[in-house]
């Protein structure tokens, strides 16, 4: 099996200049995560003061944030099976079935989290592990990215 981040969720950060995003100390997807979280608690006068915001947020429970940031997998050599379906049956996830076990799934980052903690599949670990590199923040205490940090 063979997975591949295409894409994410990029913000032109140019254009947001002036914004509370860029304020944020984390990379940009963090920050825009940070923000959701502090326009939901009415705390955006602090974005950016404290980088460990996410991961509270996230031990709370008070995933809808991460919602922000979506992600769009290429997976290779993955059979139509219960993993496949159990992903595919989640909120919000799209997919496309290229054929011959090649697909292309897009969904956010609650989706990764949640498709890990129901499936524990090499392909919610190889889907971690890639969102890991772009949302470390968000996917800290999962055992496929604790392993790698150790």
């Amino acid at each position: 099996m063979n997975v591949t981040l295409l894409s994410y969720t990029q913000l032109d950060m140019a254009a947001l200049a002036d914004s509370p995003i860029a304020r944020g100390a984390g990379t940009m997807q963090e920050n825009l995560i940070e923000y959701a979280g502090r326009v939901c608690y009415r705390s955006d006068a602090k974005m950016g003061y404290n980088p460990k915001f996410i991961h509270a947020r996230v031990r709370e429970g008070h995933e809808d944030i991460i919602e922000h940031v979506r992600f769009i997998f290429r997976a290779e050599g993955v059979a139509l099976d219960e993993t496949v379906l159990a992903l595919v049956h989640l909120p919000t996830v799209e997919y496309t079935n290229l054929g011959e076990g090649r697909w292309i799934f897009s969904m956010n980052a609650r989706n990764v989290r949640d498709f890990w903690r129901n499936s524990r599949s090499q392909l919610a670990e190889a889907m971690i592990r890639l969102a890991n590199q772009v949302l470390p923040s968000v996917y800290f205490d999962l055992e496929p990215v604790q392993e790698v940090t150790k």
